[in-house]
Order: structure tokens, then C-alpha cells, then sequence
């Protein structure tokens, strides 16, 4: 008997897939796990599959010939990526890089499209979360130009959201997430505690005040 995948049925995307729909799901998913720093995709590829971060933490970068690459997105565990290009039929726009192990599901455009067509509670919260990618990208875009701490406020702040106040995270992964140097996240991250933003011990960092990491990040300087 075809079982369900139960890390999908924890997931608010998949949570009112009737048991059918969402076993039909499990059966067809492919799990793969990529080493740090392998990219799941590449701008300009084919949108062969949107996929499912099941562990880990994937940047969806931007690169360009005349400008510094950009991370337009941060996708944890349990997020969606590749939607965008899928339901436009155009390429990748970005390249998603892992910023640690991964473990990601690959969902194929047929089976996606599928659920698109039949499940609007389903296609609503694709909707959802491609909106949530945008207003992220867009802000991350705007803190391209900005000091090295502020973004890495915004980034912390962001995480916060996605997994919770307790970070699993190294100073290496931050500085890369920030698009700084590690010796600048070291600096921006003892200004932080220093502050009481946050607290940081050996590979975890600790969110103290989202609210006013956030309101610092969008501040003007």
C-alpha cells in the first residue's frame, strides 16, 4: 500500500491534499542530497522540476557580468524553489546554491502542474510563498548597496522566521549568506551581541530580538 511521506504531510503547502493526492506525491518525489556549495540549479537551465528543501539551507543567487551576484532568496527546510520558472516555462532565473549538506526533493513538472490544476488550496500557497520570494528578493536587492551589517540583520532576521530563533548555523555560512567576508561577519556579529541582538556559541547562533534586528536592518544609516 502506497504510504505518505510524513515530512510532506507536516508541510502548511501540502496540509489539505486529500491523503490520495498527497500519497501519489510521496511515491513520485525524488530525494537527492548535495555536498556544500553544489548548486541544485543554474541560471538559464531548463525548468525541469520545482524542489523541496528537506534539510540544509540553499541561497538562490543572482549573477551578472557588470555587478557583484546578489542572493535574492534563502530557502529552508520545508520551502518550495523553481516555481516560478515552472509556471512560466522560461528558465531559471536564478542559480540555487547550498550553503550546507542538503537533502532536496525534486518534484516533476508534470506531477506539479497536476496539483496546480486540481488542488486551488495547494495552488494558493504556491502563490503565497512565490510572494514571499519576491518581497524577499526584493529587499535583499535594496541591501546589496548597504554596510555588510545590515544585511546580515535582515539575513538573521529572516532565518528567524524560517527555522526558529535557535540558528544552526556557522559565521562562515552567514558571511556567505551576506555576500561578506568571514573576518566582516565576525566583526558585524560581535557588534550584534554586543547589543544583545543576538547570542552565538559553537555552530549556533541565537536570535534574541527578531523585531528590532529587523527595524535595524531597514533603518537609514
Amino acid at each position: 500500500m502506497p504510504a505518505v511521506d510524513f515530512f510532506l504531510a507536516g508541510l502548511p503547502v501540502f496540509r489539505r491534499l486529500p491523503e490520495g493526492s498527497l500519497e501519489r506525491l510521496s511515491q513520485a518525489l525524488h530525494l537527492r542530497r548535495y555536498r556544500k556549495g553544489e548548486s541544485v540549479f543554474t541560471d538559464e537551465d531548463a525548468p525541469e522540476s520545482v524542489y523541496l528543501l528537506k534539510s540544509g539551507l540553499v541561497k538562490a543567487v543572482k549573477y551578472s557580468p557588470r555587478e557583484a551576484p546578489i542572493i535574492m532568496e534563502l530557502i529552508a527546510p520545508g520551502g518550495l524553489f523553481g516555481m516560478i520558472a515552472v509556471l512560466e516555462r522560461k528558465p531559471y532565473p536564478v542559480t540555487a546554491v547550498c550553503i550546507q549538506d542538503c537533502e532536496v526533493y525534486r518534484i516533476g513538472v508534470d506531477d506539479f502542474e497536476d496539483l496546480m490544476k486540481r488542488h486551488p488550496d495547494f495552488a494558493r500557497e504556491v502563490y503565497q510563498e512565490i510572494g514571499r520570494h519576491l518581497r524577499h528578493g526584493q529587499t535583499l536587492r535594496s541591501l546589496s548597496k548597504e554596510p555588510a551589517e545590515k544585511r546580515i540583520m535582515y539575513i538573521l532576521w529572516m532565518l528567524s522566521r524560517l527555522v526558529g530563533k535557535e540558528l544552526p548555523i556557522l559565521r562562515e555560512d552567514v558571511a556567505e549568506m551576506a555576500g561578506t567576508s568571514p573576518e566582516t561577519a565576525v566583526r558585524c556579529m560581535i557588534e550584534l551581541r554586543r547589543k544583545r541582538l543576538i547570542a552565538s556559541r559553537w555552530k549556533r547562533i541565537t536570535v534574541l530580538d527578531p523585531d528590532r534586528l529587523k527595524a535595524l536592518s531597514e533603518s537609514a544609516a
